[in-house]
């Protein structure tokens, strides 16, 4: 049985608990249907130029609320929570669809974090001309030239896929949400981040649920992998701009992938954040907020 919000967050500091409920009352997200499947979505501002956020593989979009909070003043910010679909260019459709037919948003600035960072580049193919720009957060380069010893620690998921359907799922995800935290932040850290730790405890034991964490991170993470769709060049008439934070300690996509990933994108900006990873987002919000900001400023 999951836990109620105050036992979850009781390890947490009352300030950053106060800004997570105050942005909860502030910003609700509302649920948004497409080709069968259900979105959570946080929309902040208005107008036809959207940033749009997309999360990791925890698939829970409110893990950006403080940079919606920050960023909304520069730009309209929404955010997607993901659901089962198996393919990335299913969540790349039906996002595009939600964004085009139902929120009025033409021109996007996509920002994608790890899996979200492999949807993100999914996306920018399907729609270059209305994409001015990308965020790429320590995020990965399923293309041609990556080598398949690199591929196989993705590829090989999709046989967890089976595994998973005879595990019992509800009293894994407490422990998932604890593996996560002690996976993503660094141990010298752990002490000064229960915040995060108690959200991410939130997130599995609330939000994550078994098909859409199998459907997402054993199927469409593998099947991206296995067919590695992107290459050199392929991106070589696009007139947008791309913002790479990448992290020399990131825990899942190593110096060669990131090389790779620099190479899809030759007139990238690339910034390094910061020893610690995919933590990074969290641990350096503040930091992190102010190269988005920089970057969706230089924007025409």
């Amino acid at each position: 049985m999951a836990r109620s919000f105050d036992d979850i967050y009781q390890i947490a500091p009352d300030a950053a608990v106060r800004r997570l409920t105050a942005f909860r009352e502030t910003h609700p997200s509302r649920t948004m249907e497409k080709e069968g499947m259900i979105y959570r979505v946080w929309d902040l501002g208005e107008g036809e130029r959207a940033m749009v956020f997309l999360p990791s593989g925890m698939g829970h979009g409110e893990i950006w609320f403080p940079y919606l909070t920050d960023l909304c003043v520069d730009a309209r910010c929404i955010a997607f929570s993901l659901p089962e679909c198996k393919h990335m260019g299913d969540f790349a459709r039906q996002i595009h669809k939600m964004l085009r037919e139902d929120l009025g948003v033409k021109e996007v600035i996509l920002v994608g974090s790890a899996i979200g960072g492999l949807i993100t580049q999914t996306y920018l193919r399907l729609y270059p001309d209305e994409v001015i720009g990308q965020i790429l957060v320590t995020t990965g380069a399923p293309c041609k030239e990556l080598p398949e010893e690199d591929c196989v620690r993705w590829t090989s998921r999709k046989g967890m896929a089976l595994r998973y359907q005879f595990t019992p799922f509800e009293p894994m995800r407490r422990q998932m949400g604890y593996q996560t935290f002690d996976t993503m932040c660094p141990e010298e850290m752990q002490d000064g981040m229960t915040f995060w730790r108690a959200f991410i405890a939130e997130t599995y034991e609330h939000y994550v649920y078994k098909k859409q964490y199998v459907n997402l991170n054993c199927l469409a993470l593998s099947e991206i992998y296995r067919t590695k769709p992107f290459y050199k060049g392929d991106m070589q008439g696009w007139m947008g701009k791309t913002l790479i934070l990448e992290s020399p300690g990131d825990q899942y996509y190593k110096e060669r992938e990131r090389g790779l990933l620099r190479d899809l994108y030759p007139g990238a900006q690339v910034v390094s954040i910061g020893p610690i990873g995919q933590f990074a987002l969290m641990a350096n919000e503040t930091e992190m907020i102010g190269h988005m900001r920089a970057f969706v400023r230089g924007l025409k």
